[in-house]
């Protein structure tokens, strides 16, 4: 059964029924193969960053992501943001010295990505379909432009219950969720 919030629903009815235009879906669509990725990208993501939080929370956190998109200062694709980060080439092809470029293996750096679960060493699977679900939608609305722009260009996002960043107090803080602070740099 399809079982999403009621949050996640209503926003489907306002693109669905053309109440609610998109934002900056055009400045970046691509072939339907890549779209596929890319949002992929982003609900992966949203599930792993939001996922036992509001349908908002999804939004919000697939927001930042786009904003990064859009910036100069990071890569020009959903996935090259989200698995932005230093790299190692693995100790099975980095033995190898005859081995092609093309050939060799390399892992993210652990704790030390854009977004932690990437390289936190933790399973990448999802297990919470609900969650999931609200993700795939979050993330397709976002990607298209659609909703509101809840963030307000925010680049930037912590967990205020469970961290403190000390890179926080050099941005400004554009809204605060219940889950997640979101913060930009002011130039």
């Amino acid at each position: 059964m399809f079982d999403i919030s009621l949050p996640a629903l209503a926003l489907m009815a306002e693109v669905i029924l053309g109440l609610s235009s998109p934002m900056y879906a055009e400045d970046y669509m691509y072939s339907n193969l890549v779209v596929e990725e890319e949002v992929h990208c982003l609900a992966i993501n949203a599930y792993h960053e939001a996922r036992g939080e509001t349908f908002d929370e999804k939004l919000a956190t697939s927001q930042v992501v786009m904003n990064r998109v859009l910036s100069t200062r990071y890569p020009n694709t959903v996935c090259g943001v989200i698995t932005q980060g230093p790299i190692r080439e693995s100790w099975k092809t980095k033995k190898n010295k005859a081995l092609d470029q093309q050939d060799r293996v390399y892992y993210p750096i652990r704790n030390r990505c854009q977004f932690s679960w990437y390289c936190d060493g933790r399973s990448d699977n999802v297990s919470n379909l609900d969650g999931w679900e609200d993700s795939v939608i979050a993330a397709h609305i976002v990607y298209t432009g659609y909703g509101e722009d809840i963030v307000h260009g925010a680049t930037h996002y912590y967990a205020h219950e469970k961290v403190t960043p000390t890179w926080a107090g050099s941005m400004a803080v554009t809204t605060k969720l219940d889950g997640h602070t979101y913060l930009r740099v002011d130039e």
